[in-house]
């Protein structure tokens, strides 16, 4: 399955891995770079719960604070109760954005969602995040080591 939800996103699902993966294709301004959640939720859903996504958002070259507001939205959304728990959100990154993804206002939102069984981590490197993503697989019900 392969939903393009805009001209710069793209969702796929990968059956061998039971991933479901977001690619950002472009820079996109603030407010379009985020994909509608519940598109999102759906797409999952369809996908026997899948609980374990990939979103790539290196092409973006300025991190954005609004991805805060939309992981809390996910939240907010009961994205937990939706697929069953917990959920594992791996978020590849530009090393360039490092700081702002270490910075206290990341740090406290993923201590929150961790509180729901919601885990969006953030890595610059694919093949890490595929790791951990297929590492929390194995360990159903608390996240791998980072």
């Amino acid at each position: 399955m392969n939903d393009v939800f805009s001209d710069v996103f793209a969702l796929t699902y990968e059956p061998v891995s039971n991933l479901l993966v977001g690619r950002w294709m472009a820079n996109v301004p603030d407010r379009s770079l985020l994909p509608p959640q519940e598109e999102l939720l759906t797409a999952a859903l369809h996908h026997n719960r899948c609980r374990f996504w990939l979103l790539d958002m290196r092409a973006q070259q300025a991190y954005s604070p609004l991805l805060l507001e939309w992981l809390g939205g996910l939240l907010a959304q009961q994205v937990v109760s939706v697929l069953s728990s917990p959920v594992f959100m791996a978020c590849v990154a530009d090393e360039s954005h490092r700081t702002e993804i270490e910075s206290i206002g990341t740090e406290t939102l993923l201590r929150q969602q961790a509180e729901h069984e919601f885990y969006p981590y953030f890595f610059s490197d694919e093949a890490a995040a595929r790791l951990w993503l297929a590492d929390s697989q194995d360990h159903a019900h608390r996240p791998p080591r980072q």
